[in-house]
């Protein structure tokens, strides 16, 4: 759970840095104060996530499973950002959710 919710947060964090996807992002994460640290915050999200995958399962099958998963995530943001770009921050809540109930449990 944990691991999931970590790829969809760094995706969603490497996308509020790219121009194409600003109109369909607007929020707080669009100042300028936030600028420099958008993309660092992005690939450290999906190294985390990345290591949540080695903690959870064993080596190998952890590697496996985050690049199946990886796509997914990529896949869910796309849709969201070609169909209800409203549904991304549906997506941030529930993703934030799954890192918590992850972390909890």
């Amino acid at each position: 759970m944990t691991m999931v919710g970590l790829l969809y947060l760094g995706l969603f964090a490497l996308a509020t840095g790219m121009a194409r996807h600003k109109p369909a992002l607007a929020g707080p994460w669009q100042q300028a104060r936030f600028a420099p640290w958008r993309a660092p915050i992005g690939w450290t999200l999906l190294a985390l996530s990345l290591l949540a995958a080695m903690r959870d399962w064993d080596g190998g099958v952890g590697l496996v499973s985050w690049c199946g998963l990886l796509p997914i995530a990529g896949g869910a943001l796309m849709l969201g950002f070609t169909y209800r770009p409203v549904w991304l921050r549906i997506g941030l809540a529930v993703a934030l959710a799954l890192v918590i109930a992850g972390l909890l449990f």
